[in-house]
């Protein structure tokens, strides 16, 4: 499969009416005032909707503009708002080549996308990707869609054949505290914050959970009730209980009433005083509010769920053709794919994959960001960055899966970003003699 679509915003437009048409208008219509409603309610679920629901809002906020005015303007606003319409259009070419069982599969996954958390980012993967592989020239199947396979994309050049399955994972898999879990908690906590602004009281609450944040409302009931106490009983410093502890602190007493602080120099005060995995919100004005930082006594383990993740895609190849496993998280941002423990982590897994495991067949790792996009020259991309195997069972030259095997040094992937180069070297990791 082979296409071209026009690039240029008018022309993207054209395709919002039949993307709808694909899903169905009734049903897309319904799940976005849904989404609207919510992220109306708060600021914490408007939180939820921009991380996991970026994609249907902006194709309905254009969708929104080209019944009211027939045409979009001249540009787009964002580069998310760029991506939806390649998405919607990429949507739209891909079904029609598709055969009748395709059609349907493909139908379904976007009618599931409406109804899951995580929205459309799973299919998101696979048509940017795809996307990108006819940009380079190859010839793209989606074997999964057609049941001819379990893998997601196939692509070739030539006499080389080429098999790719995506996994969209959560950055916060693995994690005690998840932030859709934390925004929704906080979002129950609204009216309270509320009252406490007007308080003339600056403060900080601690919470201290002995596990995990459980994504039951109901099993929150009794630490949202102990902290909305806390917001109510001034004289309270600390809470205590078997599963959770909240302490009470003055914001003075972290932050020594700096006038120079602002919101990101907060996060990282925060973070150096209560741990890098604390989860931060709240309200606060010039002379009152609350902010509420959480955080549990067990370490997180993001490892675990990655190596699981990427030892069920391998299983989904054939293990008889080159071979590559994308993987998308979820909710990070562009420059964080420069961030050394992400590199670290995934070259680790990854190596652990294809030596102790023995994957061989698989050629290399792929790893992005959902909303990670960037514009260069004229284009819109989604930056990711790799991890090759070094002994592959099928080798291939870089020509043959370029999005995968092309070579960029760091240097020049933060200058594509717009992110700082880190301070540590991050170019090469001694994996083999990590796994000895």
């Amino acid at each position: 499969m082979r296409f071209q679509f026009a690039s240029d915003y008018s022309s993207l437009a054209l395709y919002i009416p039949r993307f709808l048409k694909i899903i169905g208008e009734e049903r897309w219509y319904k799940r976005i005032d849904q989404l609207d409603k919510e992220q109306s309610r708060s600021p914490y679920l408007w939180k939820i909707v921009a991380d996991y629901h970026w994609l249907e809002m902006a194709i309905s906020h254009q969708s929104d503009i080209l019944s009211s005015e027939g045409k979009l303007p001249p540009e787009p606003i964002n580069l998310l708002q760029h991506s939806a319409l390649h998405f919607a259009a990429a949507v739209v070419e891909i079904h029609s080549r598709l055969s009748g069982v395709g059609q349907r599969q493909l139908e379904g996954r976007l009618r599931d996308g409406l109804k899951q958390q995580s929205g459309f980012a799973a299919l998101y993967l696979e048509i940017r990707l795809a996307l990108r592989l006819i940009a380079e020239g190859y010839d793209v199947c989606f074997p999964d869609l057609e049941d001819t396979g379990a893998f997601d994309l196939e692509f070739s050049r030539g006499d080389v054949v080429v098999e790719v399955e995506c996994k969209s994972l959560s950055a916060d898999a693995g994690r005690r505290v998840h932030r859709k879990d934390f925004f929704r908690f906080m979002e129950a906590l609204s009216p309270a914050l509320d009252a406490h602004a007007a308080s003339n009281r600056k403060e900080i609450l601690v919470i201290t959970l002995r596990d995990r944040l459980s994504p039951n409302q109901a099993r929150q009931a009794g630490l949202r009730q102990a902290t909305i106490g806390m917001l109510h009983e001034p004289a309270r410093r600390i809470f205590n209980r078997p599963s959770f502890h909240i302490e009470r602190f003055a914001y003075s007493d972290i932050m020594m009433n700096d006038p120079t602080i602002n919101e990101q120099a907060f996060h990282e005060t925060c973070k150096e005083m209560f741990g890098p995995n604390t989860h931060i919100a709240g309200r606060l004005t010039e002379t009152g509010g609350c902010v509420i930082l959480m955080r549990s006594d067990r370490e997180d383990d993001t490892s675990k769920p990655l190596l699981e993740s990427l030892r069920k895609a391998a299983s989904q190849l054939t293990a008889r053709r080159p071979a590559f496993i994308a993987v998308q998280f979820q909710e990070i941002e562009t420059s964080d794919l420069m961030l050394p423990h992400l590199r670290w982590r995934t070259g680790l897994l990854s190596h652990t994959l294809f030596t102790h495991h023995g994957e061989a067949h698989v050629n290399g790792t792929y790893f992005c960001g959902f909303a990670a996009i960037v514009a260069k020259g004229g284009k819109i991309g989604t930056p990711a960055f790799g991890i090759p195997n070094p002994k592959p069972k099928f080798p291939i030259v870089p020509a043959a899966a370029i999005p995968f095997l092309m070579h960029s040094t760091n240097e020049e992937f933060a200058a594509a970003i717009g992110a700082p180069f880190p301070n540590i070297d991050i170019s090469h990791f001694l994996f083999d003699e990590m796994l000895t």
